[in-house]
């Protein structure tokens, strides 16, 4: 994994002088495809038949999603949606129109937790200067 650092201000304490945190930096993306390939090379299933796999996955999460199920994945975690908005003065009074938006909302599970966490040996940080703001839509700040 790379980081650059950056400078940030507090948003819930704008008065305040900026920052200097460390900034995940994705280099690239994994796609569907390429998870494909990479699980086909370490078992007797073939690249077509992950992909396939894979697909249906997306649908059914997605479908799922959308019955108001929440969705866990084994050891990666458990995906569900909640409700963006406005509150009412009262139950009674409250109706879809106080909903904004619907979110997905990701929770880890304690396996992905663990492997993600910073005194574990697979993980291996280097800083990185970045000239311009390349991939830093994908980063992530804490």
């Amino acid at each position: 994994m790379i980081y650059k650092i950056v400078e940030r201000i507090n948003p819930t304490k704008r008065d305040e002088a900026p920052k200097y945190y460390g900034y995940i930096v994705s280099m690239s993306k994994l796609g569907i495809e390429e998870i494909a390939t990479r699980i086909s090379a370490s078992c007797t299933v073939t690249r077509h038949d992950c992909l396939a796999v894979l697909s249906a996955l997306q649908e059914q999460i997605i479908y799922s999603l959308q019955e108001g199920k929440s969705v866990a994945l084994g050891d990666l975690g458990t995906f569900r949606i909640v409700a963006k908005g406005l509150g009412s003065e009262t139950a009674k009074e409250y109706n879809t129109s106080y909903m904004k938006k619907l979110l997905v909302r990701f929770t880890p599970n304690t396996k992905l937790k663990n492997a993600l966490e910073l005194k574990n040996s697979a993980i291996s940080l280097k800083h990185v200067e970045f000239a311009e703001e390349e991939n830093s839509e994908n980063g992530e700040t804490e």
